[in-house]
C-alpha cells in the first residue's frame, strides 16, 4: 500500500472519531511530537507542543553531550529521557488535534526508564508512557482535561546564576527566546479512533496526521541553516554539513552563539542571535517538502 493511501486512511480513521467536545469549546491546534519510531501516531499519555514549544524542547537538547558528561545530578532528567537520548530511532510527528479549550494542569509525560519517570513515579512500567501531575508537589494522577503549559510564563522566567554551567544558561535563554506552548493529552481524555463510541467527557482527538519524519533528517536541515548564518564561528570547529560533529563542544558553542547570541551562555547574558521568524522557517522546512534538494525530509509511514 502506498504512503499517500496509508496517510489518507490514517487521517480518515482518526477524523471519524465522533468527537464529543462541545462545539463552543472545540479548538484545533497544530502540534509536534518527538519520540522513538515504535510508538503510535496518536499522542496518548504524551506531551506535544506548538512549533515554538517544540523548538524550546529541541534546542535545549543540543547541549546534552556537555550536560550529560558533567556529572551534575540535575542533568539526569534530560540525559535519561528517551525522547531526546535515543538518537537515530527518533521521529517527529506533526498533527492537528482538536482539544477542549477548557484546559487543565500540564502533565509530565515520559517513557518509563528503569522503573522511573524521573518526576516522582518510581514504580512505572519500563517502556510505557507515564504522566505525572501535581507540579513540584507530591505526584498525583492526571485527569481528562488537556494540560497546557505556557513556556513564557514558566521556563522563560528562569535565569542562571553565578557558577552555573553554560548549558544551564543556554537552557534558560532558550525559554526566553522561544516561548511557546506544551500540551498534555491524557489517555483518560482521548476521544478514540472511531472504533468505539467516545467516552463521556473526552477532551481531545486527532483531526489530521500531517507528516512524520526522521529526526536526524530534520536536525540536519536545521543545523545547515544555523551553520550558514554562523559560518564565521563554525569554521573554527571540526566541520559542518556531512562532516559536522554535533557532540563537539566547539560546534555546540557556535550553535548556541548563533541561535541565542554570544552572551546567552553566561549569567545575565543578553538573548539575541537569529531572528525567531528565521528559526520558525527552518523548523518547518522538513515538513514543507518531501524533497531533500528543497530542504525537505521524506515522509515516514505512520
Amino acid at each position: 500500500m502506498g504512503l499517500d493511501i496509508q496517510k489518507f486512511l490514517v487521517a480518515a480513521s482518526l477524523a471519524v472519531a465522533g468527537a464529543q467536545i462541545p462545539p463552543q469549546y472545540a479548538k484545533n491546534v497544530t502540534v509536534f511530537h518527538v519520540n522513538p519510531v515504535e510508538y503510535g501516531v496518536a499522542p496518548i499519555n504524551m506531551d506535544t507542543a506548538d512549533v515554538l514549544g517544540d523548538m524550546y524542547f529541541d534546542l535545549r537538547s543540543k547541549a546534552l553531550p556537555i550536560e550529560c558528561s558533567s556529572g551534575n545530578p540535575a542533568a539526569a532528567r534530560d540525559c535519561d529521557n528517551a525522547e531526546v537520548a535515543n538518537g537515530s530511532s527518533l521521529v517527529i510527528t506533526k498533527l492537528i488535534i482538536e482539544i477542549d479549550s477548557r484546559t487543565g494542569e500540564y502533565g509530565k509525560c515520559n517513557i518509563c526508564v528503569n522503573g522511573s519517570d524521573h518526576h516522582g513515579n518510581n514504580s512505572c512500567v519500563n517502556g510505557v508512557y507515564d504522566c505525572t501531575c501535581g507540579g513540584f508537589g507530591p505526584p498525583k494522577p492526571c485527569g481528562q482535561a488537556v494540560g497546557v503549559e505556557n513556556i513564557s510564563a514558566t521556563a522563560a522566567y528562569r535565569k542562571c546564576g553565578h557558577g552555573d554551567p553554560n548549558w544551564a544558561c543556554w537552557h534558560d535563554a532558550t525559554g526566553r527566546k522561544t516561548g511557546g506552548f506544551w500540551y498534555s493529552t491524557f489517555g483518560a481524555g482521548y476521544c478514540g479512533d472511531g472504533s468505539s463510541p467516545p467516552p463521556p467527557g473526552c477532551t481531545w482527538r486527532v483531526v489530521e496526521f500531517v507528516k512524520r519524519v526522521n529526526k536526524t533528517c530534520s536536525d540536519n536541515v536545521i543545523y545547515t541553516e544555523v551553520e550558514t548564518v554562523g559560518a564565521s564561528c563554525f569554521k573554527g570547529c571540526s566541520g559542518v554539513g556531512p562532516q559536522r560533529n554535533s557532540s563537539d563542544p566547539c560546534w555546540i558553542g557556535c550553535f548556541y552563539d548563533t541561535v541565542l547570541g554570544p552572551d546567552a551562555g553566561t549569567p545575565g547574558g543578553e538573548v539575541a542571535g537569529m531572528p525567531l521568524n528565521d528559526l520558525v522557517m527552518a523548523w518547518n522546512l522538513p515538513f514543507a517538502s518531501d524533497d531533500p534538494s528543497k530542504k525537505g525530509c521524506p515522509p515516514l509511514d505512520p
